[in-house]
């Protein structure tokens, strides 16, 4: 029964009507298909081979063309998806927000305050982004621009600079996330005001042999300190073996105080979450506008003092001097084909928001997404179904393979082509992004392979599409979750997560022979 609520919506959609037009070439299509369920055998036997014990895997796979299920293995049942929680969480921000959505950041002048009004751009000072500019510049460039701008509108004195942040809750972890990895730059706080990914890169750079390192972060922000115990060490041991640098980076458990240790022998860079970015952005636009001239907060008053956070229910009026737009497919890119979970999970947020216009949160994200499945693959979707947040960090999600294949199926169907193309692009193609490194290379595969790939501890994930090389429609949706292999068997998941992406390719590629030689010829 399941599996016919979750299949139906999108199904009853598939073209079908042609079939009647080539019912004297049925001998043909025996001879060029395989027998039903080959797919099905030979993913069952590279599992068994596999022999990794303990470990529960869901497969589905779907063939786009006629919506018929070409294998199954446990594709009802709700395991950890990891980060092809994006997939859904991107799905819904497209079909929701629409594919001309844009996050804007708008710096307004409220008599004496400049009022920065964030609107949960994840994108706001992005590197990538920043870099693909049609003037590339880096996150000291921004910053400067943006206070050139200000001070060229003309303000007198600026009073005192405020954060409007409240378009999200101020909750900005997940509670269920890794308490010990928020430091790391995929545990950055997800904020109504976003900047620099929530991170600081942190470098050290060799000097003097058994001296410290030379220290610096960027962006440059006084609000962080550091603590420098790093040593510089000889680019080679005495062995004659190169030195491997080693930097660590601990935040500690308040504010932004890092400890940086590490031996050093070349230059070196560990990307850094910060505690509350929104303020920290606030300080260090504050302390550049004061380098410019502008008189900042009260007399004898530190810039980054002049700096506080709107309260509830504060109103402000006033001329916007400045602002920053992020588009929509940007950020799903970077969801998508490089897996940032801050964009992930401020789309996530900005959906509750949009769904609701409160302060969007880890709930009201979750409602939003689990309505719009509801509206496109039906209420079977939810079964033991369960959004914590919409990125894949938390372990408290659950999503099926068949909820995962017919939504990808649904995407690929419906909607506007362009819709349904920025989707698919915002997926890594084979040899791009995360299918880069540690997956199957172009040599190996008939097909581009479109996916999103997912990892924590014990859980590996790979869902997206098959399709021609060079372009054209997809022909397969698939979707395999992987969970509680140990440690030890890593290894050998990876392999046999590559080795069901070939079955499937190859299965895609008599599909299409199937197809050539029962196409109809146009008069």
């Amino acid at each position: 029964m399941r599996a016919a609520r979750i299949g139906r919506q999108w199904s009853d959609h598939v073209q079908s009507g042609r079939l009647a037009g080539i019912i004297g070439c049925l001998a043909l299509v025996l001879l060029a298909l395989p027998a039903l369920g080959d797919l099905q055998r030979e993913i069952d036997r590279a599992i068994a081979e596999a022999s990794l014990e303990g470990m529960s895997i869901g497969v589905s796979v779907v063939d786009l063309r006629t919506g018929r299920r070409l294998a199954e293995v446990r594709a009802y049942e709700p395991l950890i998806p990891a980060s092809n929680m994006k997939l859904l969480t991107s799905a819904a921000a497209l079909m929701t927000l629409g594919e001309g959505f844009l996050f804007e950041t708008r710096f307004v002048l409220a008599g004496d305050r400049l009022v920065v009004v964030g609107s949960g751009d994840p994108g706001l000072g992005d590197p990538a982004l920043l870099s693909a500019l049609p003037e590339p510049m880096d996150v000291e460039k921004l910053l400067d621009f943006i206070a050139e701008t200000i001070v060229q509108a003309g303000p007198g004195a600026i009073r005192e600079v405020v954060i409007d942040d409240r378009v999200f809750e101020r909750p900005s972890v997940h509670e269920s996330w890794p308490r010990d990895q928020l430091q790391h730059y995929y545990c950055a706080e997800v904020g109504g005001l976003n900047f620099h990914l929530n991170i600081v890169n942190v470098f050290a750079r060799p000097t003097s042999l058994n001296q410290p390192a030379r220290v610096a972060i960027e962006p440059m922000a006084s609000g962080v300190e550091i603590d420098n115990t790093t040593r510089t060490v000889a680019t080679q041991t005495s062995a004659g073996r190169p030195h491997t640098s080693a930097l660590a980076v601990l935040r500690d458990d308040a504010g932004n105080r890092l400890r940086v240790s590490g031996a050093i022998s070349r230059s070196i860079a560990v990307p850094t979450a910060v505690r509350d970015g929104a303020m920290l952005f606030g300080e260090m636009l504050a302390e550049r506008l004061d380098q410019k001239g502008l008189t900042i907060g009260q007399a004898h008053q530190l810039p980054r003092g002049a700096v506080r956070r709107a309260a509830d229910g504060e109103r402000f009026e006033g001329r916007t001097l400045l602002f920053i737009k992020t588009p929509l497919p940007e950020v799903l890119r970077r969801c998508n084909t490089d897996s940032y979970n801050l964009h992930a999970d401020a789309l996530f947020k900005r959906l509750g928001h949009d769904l609701t216009r409160e302060p969007g949160s880890w709930a009201l994200g979750s409602a939003a997404v689990r309505t719009v499945l509801i509206d496109t693959i039906g209420p079977g979707s939810l079964d033991g179904l369960r959004i914590a947040d919409g990125s894949g960090m938390s372990r408290h999600n659950r999503v099926s393979p068949a909820t995962l294949s017919a939504l990808l199926a649904h995407m690929n169907l419906h909607g506007g082509h362009s819709t349904r193309v920025l989707y698919r692009e915002s997926l890594a193609r084979s040899g791009q992004g995360t299918l880069r490194n540690n997956f199957l290379s172009e040599r190996e595969l008939r097909h581009d392979v479109l996916a999103k790939t997912g990892f924590l501890n014990g859980v590996r994930s790979i869902s997206g599409y098959i399709a021609p090389k060079g372009g054209g429609e997809p022909v397969v949706a698939f979707s395999i979750l992987m969970n509680n292999f140990k440690p030890t068997d890593s290894l050998r998941s990876r392999e046999l997560r590559n080795e069901l992406v070939r079955l499937i390719d190859r299965e895609a590629a008599t599909l299409r022979t199937g197809s050539l030689v029962t196409e109809p010829s146009t008069p």
